[in-house]
C-alpha cells in the first residue's frame, strides 16, 4: 500500500503550542481548574484538543492548496488560453454587432411558452428568410443595453404575464428598467420594436406586461413595426394567435425587401425505428424527459387509489374525491399544496394515430431519439417504444394548430389530402370554423383529410417536434397533511365540453377523465369515457396514477386565532377543506381559532354541492366560529353567483380585514376577476378610496400574505 506523507511544520507548531502552554501555566485560576473527577479530565482534555486544532488550522492542517484555482479552470480550455477569461457581453447591442445579428428575440417565459416561440420565430427567419436573430433570454442581458441598438437591427419582445399582471420571473430586469424609462423620459428613437404578448383574459390583469411596455416604448419614441397582438389562452387560442402574428411579421418582411425561401422540411432530431423487445427501463421516472425532483417539485411516482366517491348526487358530470396512497416513499406534503397528475392518452387516441401514420404493426418497436444540433431539446427518452412515446410523452390529444396543418401537406399521401390540408392551413377561417365545431387533434386531421391512405411519409420526427410533450395537470390538495399525512386527496370535475354544430364533437378533458378512469367509477355523461392505461408495469394492480406534489405558498397562517375569510366556487373548495379540518381539530383540542367567514358556490344545492354533510358536521363543531354562505346559480328563478354574495357582505369583509384577517381565493380566474372588484368596490365607497389609493390597499394586502388567490383559467 503506498504511504502518503503529508510534510508538517514543527518549528511552526512549537511557536504556537509554547505561548499557549505558557499562558495555561501561569493562569491564576488554574488551581481552581484542576480536575476533581475522570469526566472533569476528559472535558479539560478535550477543551485544550479544541483549542489545539483551532489554533493549528491553516498552519499544520487544512491548509491551503496553492493549486486550488484549478479545481474551477474550464477544462476545454487549450493552452495559451486565459482561465480568467471574461464571459459574453451582457450587452445586448454589443452581442448583435459581435455576431452578425440584423434583431434580437427577447422572450419571457414562466412556463416555456414564451422560449419554445422565441425559438421557432428564429429558426423560420433565418430559414426562410435569411435573417440572422438571436433567441435571447432577457435575464441574460442588461436590459438598460437595449436603449443602445442601432436602427440598423430590430427587437421583438415575446412576453408572458402571470399571477397578480406580473412579469416572468427571467422579465425583472426588463420591468425595473422599462420604470426607469418612464420616469427619466428616457429617449428611445432609434429602436425599432415588435411585440407579442402571452396571457389570459380570464385574470385581472390581462397581458398587463406587454400593455406597459409597449407603451412605454411608444412614448420613448421607439417605432413599432407591427401593431402588438396580445394572445388568449382563454380561448384556447395561444398557438393560432402565435401563428396569426407571425404571418403579420413575415408580411412586415417582405415589405423591406427579404425575399423569402420555400425550403424543405429539416428534421432536427433523428429517430429510428428497430425492432426490439419492449426496454425494460423503469417508465415511472421517465413520464416526463424534463421533470426534476427540486425542493419546489417531488419526484413523479406510480401512487395507488385507495379510496374515491362520487361528490355529485344528480345530473349529468362527474365530481370525483379520490385518495392517493403515499406509502413509504420520500413523497410528503404540506395543506395547500399541489398535486401534479400525470396523465397518459387514452387509448382510443394512440391507435388512431398509430393507423393513419400506418405503423399500426410497429407500436412495440423500439424507438430511438438523438438531436442533431444541440439546441434540440429531447422530447421523450432514448429507448423506449413507439406506443409508449405516443402514450405517455406527447400531448397527442391537443388541438394542432394551424401551423402544423399547413407544414403537414408536404408529406400529404394523396393530391386530394394535399389540397384540403393546404386550404385549412392557408385559411384562418376555414381553420376557425373547423376548430369550433370539431376537437382536431393530429390523428384526426390525418384521417380527416386522407380517410383511406396512411400518411406512410410523414416521419417520425416531424411528429415528435410538433407536438407539445405531455405536461401535468395540477389540482389543489383537499387533505390536511396534519390529519392525513400519508393519503393526499383530489377533488376533480370531469370535463366533457360539447362543441356547437352537427358534428356532436365533444372536447372531454384529458386528465379528469383518466382520473375518472382510475376511480372505477361509473361515469354520469351521456358518452363513454375513454379508455386508459393507469399502469406501466405490467405485474402492478390496477388503479395508480404517475404524480407529483409541488409546494405552494397558499397556506394557512401559523397562528391559529387568525380569522379567515374563504371564497370558493365549485372544486375551488378543495383547500378550504382541509383548511376547514385543521382549524376543526385544533378547536377539539381547545386551541383558540378564528372566525371563519366562508363563500360556497355551486349551481345547485340538490345536485352539486360537495363535501356538504362534511361541512355540516364541521358547522356543528366550530358552532359561530364558521359563518357559511352559499350560492346557488341555478336554483330558482334568480342566478346568484359566488360575486354577488360577497357584494352583500363587502362590509363584513371589510371589517374583519381591517381586524387582521387573512382573505383566500380559489376557484376559476373570471369568479376570482369578479370577487375582486367587489371588493375593492366596497372599500373605494367605504373607506373614500380613490382607484390609486385602493389598487395600493390590495397591493399590500397581498404582499403581505394577507390576501391569497390559487386560481385556474
Amino acid at each position: 500500500m503506498e504511504t502518503l506523507n503529508f510534510p508538517i511544520d514543527v518549528s511552526g507548531l512549537q511557536s504556537t503550542l509554547h505561548p499557549l502552554l505558557q499562558t495555561i501555566k501561569s493562569s491564576p485560576i488554574i488551581d481552581t481548574l484542576k480536575p476533581s473527577t475522570t469526566a472533569d479530565s476528559v472535558a479539560v482534555l478535550l477543551f485544550l484538543l479544541s483549542a489545539l486544532g483551532y489554533l493549528t488550522r491553516g498552519r499544520v492542517w487544512d491548509r491551503p492548496d496553492p493549486n486550488y484555482k484549478i479545481y474551477f479552470e474550464r477544462p476545454q480550455l487549450v493552452d495559451g488560453e486565459s482561465s480568467s477569461k471574461t464571459a459574453a457581453t451582457r450587452n445586448i447591442a454589443q452581442c448583435l454587432e459581435d455576431g452578425s445579428y440584423q434583431a434580437v428575440i427577447f422572450w419571457g417565459s414562466q412556463s416555456g411558452t414564451s422560449e419554445r416561440f422565441a425559438e421557432i420565430l428564429a429558426r423560420e427567419c433565418l430559414i426562410h428568410f435569411g435573417i440572422r436573430a438571436l433567441a435571447a433570454d432577457l435575464s441574460d442581458y442588461d436590459a438598460e443595453s437595449i436603449a443602445a441598438i442601432r436602427g440598423t437591427h430590430f427587437a421583438i419582445f415575446i412576453l408572458s404575464t402571470y399571477g397578480e399582471g406580473d412579469p416572468s420571473d427571467n422579465a425583472a430586469g426588463l420591468w425595473d428598467w422599462i420604470k426607469r424609462v418612464k420616469e427619466e423620459n428616457t429617449k428611445l428613437d432609434s429602436l425599432r420594436y415588435l411585440a407579442l404578448g402571452l396571457g389570459n383574459s380570464n385574470y385581472k390583469y390581462y397581458n398587463r406586461v406587454l400593455d406597459a411596455v409597449v407603451q412605454v416604448l411608444d412614448a420613448a419614441g421607439a417605432t413599432t413595426l407591427v401593431p402588438s397582438r396580445r394572445a388568449d389562452d382563454a380561448r384556447g387560442a395561444t398557438e393560432e394567435d402565435f401563428q396569426s402574428w407571425k404571418d403579420d411579421v413575415f408580411a412586415l418582411f417582405r415589405r423591406m425587401g427579404y425575399e423569402e425561401k420555400s425550403v424543405e422540411y429539416q428534421p432536427t432530431v433523428k429517430v429510428e425505428l428497430r425492432a426490439a423487445p419492449d426496454p425494460q427501463n423503469d417508465v415511472a421516472h421517465q413520464i416526463s424527459v424534463h421533470h426534476q425532483q427540486s425542493s419546489t417539485n417531488s419526484a413523479i411516482l406510480p401512487l395507488p387509489v385507495k379510496n374515491a366517491r362520487e361528490l355529485f348526487t344528480a345530473g349529468d358530470r362527474n365530481c370525483i374525491h379520490m385518495e392517493l396512497d403515499l406509502g413509504n416513499n420520500d413523497i410528503v406534503y404540506k395543506t395547500g399544496d399541489h398535486i401534479g397528475i400525470w396523465p397518459c392518452n387514452p387509448d382510443e387516441e394512440v391507435q388512431r394515430l398509430l393507423h393513419a401514420l400506418g405503423l399500426e404493426a410497429r407500436r412495440s418497436d423500439a424507438l430511438e431519439v438523438s438531436p442533431l444540433d444541440g439546441s434540440a431539446k429531447p422530447k421523450v427518452p432514448s429507448l423506449t417504444t413507439l406506443e409508449a412515446a405516443l402514450r405517455h410523452h406527447l400531448e397527442i390529444c391537443s388541438l394542432v394548430s394551424r401551423k402544423t396543418a399547413l407544414d403537414l401537406a408536404q408529406f400529404a399521401p394523396t393530391p386530394e389530402a394535399k389540397t384540403m390540408i393546404l386550404e385549412i392551413g392557408e385559411d384562418r377561417e376555414r381553420y376557425a370554423q373547423l376548430i369550433s365545431t370539431t376537437h382536431v387533434t393530429l390523428a384526426r386531421l390525418l384521417q380527416l383529410a386522407s380517410p383511406t391512405a396512411p400518411w406512410t411519409s410523414l416521419p417520425l420526427s416531424f411528429v415528435i417536434e410538433n407536438v407539445l410533450p405531455l405536461q401535468p395537470r395540477y389540482y389543489s390538495i383537499s387533505s390536511s397533511s396534519v390529519i392525513s399525512p400519508r393519503r393526499i386527496a383530489i377533488t376533480a370535475l370531469v370535463v366533457n365540453k360539447a362543441l356547437p354544430g352537427k358534428t356532436g364533437s365533444t372536447i372531454q378533458g384529458l386528465t379528469s377523465n383518466y382520473i375518472l378512469s382510475a376511480s372505477k367509477l361509473p361515469s354520469n355523461a351521456s358518452i363513454p369515457t375513454p379508455s386508459f392505461q393507469h399502469t406501466a408495469y405490467d405485474n402492478m394492480e390496477s388503479g395508480r396514477v404517475f404524480a407529483h406534489v409541488r409546494k405552494s405558498k397558499f397556506k394557512l397562517p401559523i397562528t391559529s386565532s387568525t380569522p379567515l375569510i374563504l371564497i370558493s366556487a365549485g372544486t375551488g373548495f378543495a383547500p378550504f377543506r382541509a383548511f376547514l379540518a385543521e382549524r376543526t381539530k385544533l378547536h377539539a383540542i381547545g386551541k383558540p381559532v378564528g372566525k371563519i367567514l366562508l363563500f360556497f358556490g355551486c349551481r345547485s344545492a340538490h345536485s352539486d354541492f360537495i363535501y356538504r354533510e362534511e361541512l355540516e358536521k364541521m358547522q356543528n363543531s366550530l358552532g359561530d366560529k364558521l359563518e357559511i354562505v352559499t350560492a346557488f346559480s341555478r336554483d330558482g328563478d334568480k342566478k346568484v353567483y359566488v360575486q354577488d354574495r360577497v357584494e352583500e357582505y363587502a362590509g363584513e369583509i371589510l371589517e374583519m380585514l381591517d381586524a387582521g384577517a387573512n382573505l383566500y381565493v380559489c376557484g376559476k380566474a373570471s369568479m376570482a376577476r369578479e370577487v375582486d372588484g367587489k371588493i375593492e368596490e366596497a372599500a373605494a365607497t367605504v373607506k373614500g378610496l380613490g382607484e390609486t389609493e385602493v389598487k395600493a390597499w390590495t397591493d399590500g394586502l397581498k404582499k403581505r400574505g394577507k390576501w391569497k388567490a390559487d386560481v385556474w383559467g
